[in-house]
């Protein structure tokens, strides 16, 4: 930890010793029990804030319910140079989600609800286009296997959104991916789901819920809303640049919208050890702490990931050999990373929390074995090296099942090639690209050698299997480092036999969005670029990748994987328009041109997002409302080289600029190009 240097010239050795031990050692309990376990934690930390990964962190480890190891890393704010310490708050992301199901366990042992009750007798109002969504239960929501298709929200610097009503409105015109209940898919809108239904239940808001009957009992005095909402002493965001960006706010409270402290999530994750601050009733800690299968997952060969209720694992193989469980939740923000990992039979918790783009889980992972090696504990047993396998033939069985894949994001075509026994996974052409397939005139994106059944990718180390489910099939990586868990990767999806195109030309078109806050976090998904596969005629890329069923219709071909959605095509003003989750988008042509001299923008009486485009690079200075936004785009690039929210109102830009303009109704917007 850095600290200011204060001590004067004179002071006495010893003097120096006491003040440096009380510095480091802000709470309870003895580091020098703990010497692998603060080393560990040091050294990662620190090594992922200096090499950019993280603005600064936190860690804290307890002990059968004490608090051994906590400290902070690096300046919470720089401009105050208020440094990390045990009660600075940090988003948690995903990691809320555990008290979610503990909030409907809760009720469960009040005798208000059953996880067999279907979501539909607590939100009546909960109507989708698939008819089977009816048969979702509340305890589908926990082990992600609802079939819900995504993530209905987004994240801001501003709650400016009723997003469980944005939820019910989206969900009317969404098809399931698949079966409740048939197999575990990553799921946030599941957790709005249980959120409105512990509202519902308890007739009371999910934070006062949650506070009530989860902080309170666990004092857990640094946690609540996140940290855009609650405010106090927090843990800012800063981007490569030093640019500090407003307090993220996560309206989603029960999918992601809670900030905490590591000292305060394992307080948390201590009630759910024997002889902890236990707040459930046996039968629900039970409940929590039991793996949560589904058909998919006898399937595979090996653990899966999600079977369990909230937590993205409820063990890990390399510690059940020598009889450990061990749980853990993930929660990423775009601004932060948490992670809480526990090990109930030894009372066991470790958390840590960064700012910036770096991922928690591998800290805690490492302080967690570092913790069971000071305990006298048996550990994971290293991974040794494995000599490459011989390539082998590759049996006729595997032979049809080359053809056309997808996963969250593309489509691909995988290849056999029984001379070298090896397994090609290519991209697809565009219908731009003519003359021989793609394949023939790239190398592979994968290229995996057969043997034993297996496919192997020498480079990494990872080994892959295919797997037949009742619809499709699904190439799989297994014992994903770290997990032990096998993964689908990809998922087959057989070609059109008559093909279909939507009602505009899709391949290269890029579609600008026109229904966002002039609040949200991520520019991104503002402006959006559409693909068709040559390859593969009668499919679409938007987000992920969708089969064309109609001319204003694509239906999600990734059923398999996580936020995913169908497309609609609609007509708004003459003009063809793009609706993708809650997110309307119009063609790029609607953007007007800025010309040379000033320009007056004002946005229209339904607040929809205006668009320019600057055809010479030149000056821009900028003159917006209070509550206004402004993005610059560099040419068709998705990567913004201006934000009004940390840039100043005077930019150089490039010509071919797209320019995002988003305010309220009637604000006005003065640009100046020269």
């Amino acid at each position: 930890m850095k600290t200011r240097k204060v001590l004067p010239v004179l002071m006495s050795l010893s003097c120096v010793v006491l003040i440096l031990f009380i510095f480091i050692l802000p709470c309870s309990g003895n580091v020098l029990n703990y010497p692998n376990t603060v080393s560990t934690a040091r050294e990662i930390i620190w090594k992922t804030i200096i090499s950019g990964g993280g603005n600064s962190a936190s860690v804290a480890v307890m002990d059968r319910g004490n608090i051994v190891y906590s400290e902070g890393f690096g300046p919470a704010d720089r401009s105050l140079n208020r440094l990390v310490d045990r009660d600075t708050r940090f988003n948690i992301g995903s990691t809320s989600k555990m008290f979610a199901a503990v909030a409907i366990l809760l009720l469960a042992d009040d005798g208000k609800l059953s996880l067999e009750d279907p979501v539909l007798k607590h939100i009546p109002e909960f109507v989708m286009k698939d008819p089977r969504y009816r048969d979702i239960t509340v305890r589908m929501l926990f082990n992600h296997s609802s079939g819900l298709p995504g993530s209905t929200f987004v994240f801001g610097y501003r709650a400016d959104e009723d997003h469980q009503t944005l939820l019910l409105e989206t969900l009317k015109n969404a098809v399931l991916k698949h079966t409740p209940g048939e197999m575990s898919i990553y799921c946030n809108d599941g957790f709005t789901l249980a959120e409105m239904i512990v509202e519902r239940v308890s007739g009371k808001s999910f934070a006062s819920f949650v506070t009530e009957r989860i902080f309170s009992p666990l004092e857990m005095r640094n946690s609540g809303e996140s940290v855009g909402v609650t405010g106090g002493k927090i843990a800012e965001f800063y981007d490569e640049e030093g640019n500090k960006y407003p307090p993220e706010v996560v309206t989603v409270l029960g999918a992601g919208g809670l900030s905490s402290t590591p000292e305060d999530l394992c307080r948390f994750g201590d009630s759910f050890a024997p002889g902890g601050k236990n707040i459930l009733s046996d039968s629900s800690l039970k409940d929590v702490l039991k793996e949560q299968p589904t058909p998919f997952s006898s399937l595979l060969k090996g653990d899966a990931l999600l079977d369990a209720f909230g937590w993205d694992y409820a063990l890990l193989p390399a510690y059940r050999e020598n009889g450990y469980q061990v749980l853990g939740k993930s929660g990423g923000t775009l601004f932060y990373s948490t992670n809480l990992q526990i090990l109930p039979q030894e009372r066991l918790a470790v958390a840590v929390t960064y700012s910036g783009q770096a991922g928690a889980a591998e800290a805690t992972h490492r302080i967690m074995e570092a913790l069971m090696k000071d305990k006298g504990l048996p550990g994971p047993k290293p991974v040794s090296p494995v000599k490459p396998p011989e390539p082998q033939p590759i049996p006729d069985e595997f032979l049809k099942l080359a053809g056309f894949y997808v996963n969250t994001q593309e489509a691909v075509r995988m290849v056999f090639d029984n001379e070298s026994h090896t397994l090609n996974i290519y991209p697809l052409a565009s219908p731009s690209e003519d003359g021989e397939s793609k394949e023939n005139k790239q190398k592979p994106i994968l290229s995996l050698v057969h043997n034993g059944g297996l496919f192997h990718d020498f480079a990494t180390g990872y080994r892959y299997y295919f797997i037949t489910g009742e619809k499709t099939v699904y190439l799989v990586v297994e014992e994903v480092p770290r997990y032990g868990a096998d993964i689908p990767m990809f998922q087959k999806i057989d070609p059109v036999e008559k093909p279909k195109s939507l009602s505009v030309a899709m391949d290269g078109r890029f579609w600008l969005i026109r229904n966002a806050s002039p609040f949200v976090q991520l520019p991104n998904d503002l402006l959006v670029k559409s693909e068709e596969y040559g390859d593969l005629p009668g499919y679409v890329k938007f987000f992920g990748v969708n089969r064309v069923e109609t001319p204003d219709f694509g239906a999600i071909a990734a059923t398999g994987f996580r936020d995913q959605c169908n497309i609609r095509l609609f007509k708004k003003d003459g003009a063809v328009r793009l609706k993708a989750m809650q997110f309307v988008y119009s063609g790029e042509d609607i953007a007007g041109t800025l010309v040379p001299g000033g320009n007056t923008i004002v946005i229209g009486s339904e607040g929809e997002n205006e668009w320019r485009k600057v055809e010479q690079g030149g000056i821009m200075s900028i003159e917006k409302p209070a509550n206004g936004r402004v993005i610059v785009f560099p040419g068709r690039q998705v990567e913004k080289v201006y934000d009004s929210i940390v840039d100043s109102s005077e930019i150089s830009v490039p010509g071919g600029s797209l320019v995002f303009l988003a305010g309220e109704p009637g604000d006005s917007f003065s640009i100046i190009v020269r």
